[in-house]
């Protein structure tokens, strides 16, 4: 019996009434840990992959082979799909064309390509630069021509920083001529307002995808306010990525000042609940099961 795919099962979610919620993830642990949270959506975030890879920023440090094995990482940890971040697609439309078509295959639901020049930087960086419409146009084409031979359901997205580079009414142009050319979904990077928000909202023509950050430059609003002014898909990008952040960070500074671990077990998942987050009794339920009864050599000769 053929399962539906994950590119599928999120074009239907996106089709029913009410804000969809994603959370930024940066491996398989982040994301097998949202999924058990309820989360119906993971979104892999490339600033999360360079940090954990990398121990690096944001900058466009990363090249395509690496973020397209982390995508697979993350795609076959979960049962829920997976949005990849594809940065600015990494290269010329021929190579975005390619991108699209191995995230496919890497497992990925949906991407999202950006309109910086590269090397790009975090959304929520200064120092942006954007390429013009006519270079991004050919981008965004290679990218839906790309999905429609593999995949139709496939999302594309397309992220336009250009609101920090040219202004909102840049940002809103660019947005309505990528929904006119059949791009599934528009991103808004760093929104600075709420003005801004609404405006993004009622004036472009496609579904609008809001990415909250902590500290970052667009205010940050509640699942139900966000829905309210009309964004249809909403991503708390760096949520997993700071909160690991801090609690190893406190962990680690106890550690350290007292030689002990005893008096941070509240802090901690208890070594049980690591191992079914990990689904160890899965995996030693596999291994009884085609375990055989004897011990053979390679000609299939029993060595007892």
């Amino acid at each position: 019996m053929s399962r539906e795919r994950k590119s599928t099962l999120l074009r239907e979610r996106l089709k029913k009434p009410g804000v969809l919620v994603g959370v930024g993830v940066f491996d398989a642990l982040s994301a097998r840990i949202a999924e058990l949270c309820g989360f119906e959506v993971v979104h892999h975030s490339g600033f999360g992959t360079a940090a954990t890879l990398l121990g690096a920023p944001d900058i466009g440090l990363l090249d395509f082979t690496e973020m397209c094995q982390r995508i697979k990482s993350i795609a076959g940890a979960v049962s829920i799909p997976v949005l990849g971040d594809a940065d600015t697609g990494y290269g010329n439309p021929l190579n975005v064309y390619r991108t699209v078509r191995e995230y496919i295959w890497a497992g990925s639901a949906g991407l999202f390509i950006e309109d910086q020049r590269w090397p790009k930087r975090c959304g929520h960086m200064e120092g942006k630069e954007i390429i013009g419409w006519d270079e991004m146009k050919g981008k965004l084409e290679a990218a839906i021509d790309a999905k429609r031979e593999l995949d139709p359901d496939f999302v594309i997205i397309y992220r336009t920083d250009a609101v920090a580079v040219a202004g909102i009414e840049e940002a809103i142009a660019r947005g309505n001529a990528a929904a006119a050319l059949g791009v599934d979904m528009v991103f808004v990077e760093a929104l600075e307002s709420k003005e801004q928000m609404e405006r993004a909202v009622h004036e472009i023509d496609a579904p609008l995808m809001l990415n909250l950050i902590e500290g970052g430059k667009t205010p940050l609003f509640s699942v139900r306010e966000a829905e309210s002014m009309g964004f249809k898909y909403i991503v708390f990008a760096l949520t997993p990525l700071f909160s690991a952040t801090k609690g190893m960070i406190e962990a680690l500074s106890y550690l350290k000042k007292t030689g002990s671990s005893k008096g941070l077990e509240e802090k901690l998942v208890s070594f049980d609940q690591f191992t079914d987050i990990v689904k160890l009794k899965d995996l030693l339920a596999m291994e009884k099961k085609y375990a055989s009864d004897t011990a053979t050599d390679t000609m299939g000769n029993s060595t007892r």
